[in-house]
């Protein structure tokens, strides 16, 4: 993926088109490729989630919702503002005028019926007939996630001293040492082929340690998500059965992967 994309970038095309350049890219390059990018002497067009890209990289943002396009001016930030800002507009505008519809209709339905009422009542029926309502904007769709809380352990919860893993038996990482505890947030950076799915690896017992000492919390359990998710597959499975196979006890009911029943 990274040779395609030097590729098209070599080109030089006079219209750019980009989904998701960043994806495989690490820190340095993604870096790299917002300064070109913001450099391009012609049109670039990039879908991407990379807040930090679309905020140093492009000149304007076109908003694809609800089967409509809307241009902005600006980078990513300057958008979500103004798009706040209209959605705001937006439905103090419609609430107001369901209160003027409101108050319409109650008049009609309090005079329409009564002689010295009925022309004026008529004539706010008419109003509320013609009006243009405004839709309000739609909230946007939430999906909530419930996570167990993970119980408490004795620090430190992984330990590394002098620690090797490799593969094959042959060393790739030497002389490790780090400390980690429950509440650390750790960001591992590095170019690629520096060793940090290595390390991950290791850290997820999925490598052996070559050397050193790793001491680990008597109760911990690491979660794993790969890089190349398809390693952790069995490709001859389907969803179901890697469902059951990784939560044996669990009920899947409610799970729309059981529900279709293969997938």
């Amino acid at each position: 993926m990274r040779v395609a994309l030097a590729s098209v970038l070599f080109s030089a095309p006079d219209l750019l088109l980009l989904d998701e350049p960043t994806n495989y890219l690490d820190l340095e390059g993604a870096l790299w490729l917002e300064s070109y990018l913001s450099k391009y002497p012609h049109t670039v067009i990039i879908v991407s989630h990379d807040r930090g890209l679309l905020n140093r990289a492009v000149g304007a943002i076109l908003h694809l919702h609800d089967r409509k396009l809307t241009f902005y001016q600006g980078p990513y930030d300057q958008f979500a503002r103004q798009r706040a800002e209209r959605a705001a507009q937006a439905a103090a505008m419609a609430k107001k005028q369901e209160t003027r519809r409101a108050h319409l209709q109650s008049y009609v339905d309090r005079f329409r019926y009564k002689a010295d009422k009925a022309k004026q009542a008529q004539s706010r029926l008419k109003m509320i007939a013609r009006m243009q309502m405004i839709t309000p904007p739609e909230e946007a769709a939430r999906t909530v996630f419930s996570f167990p809380k993970p119980e408490e352990l004795s620090p430190p919860i992984v330990n590394l001293e002098s620690a090797s893993t490799g593969y094959n038996g042959v060393p790739v990482l030497k002389k490790l040492n780090l400390r980690i505890d429950q509440d650390d947030r750790i960001a591992l950076l590095g170019r690629n082929g520096e060793g940090k799915s290595t390390l991950s690896k290791m850290l997820a017992e999925k490598l052996e340690v070559l050397g050193g000492r790793v001491t680990r919390a008597r109760k911990l359990r690491v979660g794993y998500f790969a890089q190349h998710q398809v390693e952790e597959l069995r490709l001859n499975e389907t969803p179901l059965q890697h469902l059951h196979r990784e939560r044996p006890n669990g009920r899947h009911r409610n799970c729309a992967l059981c529900w279709r029943g293969s997938g």
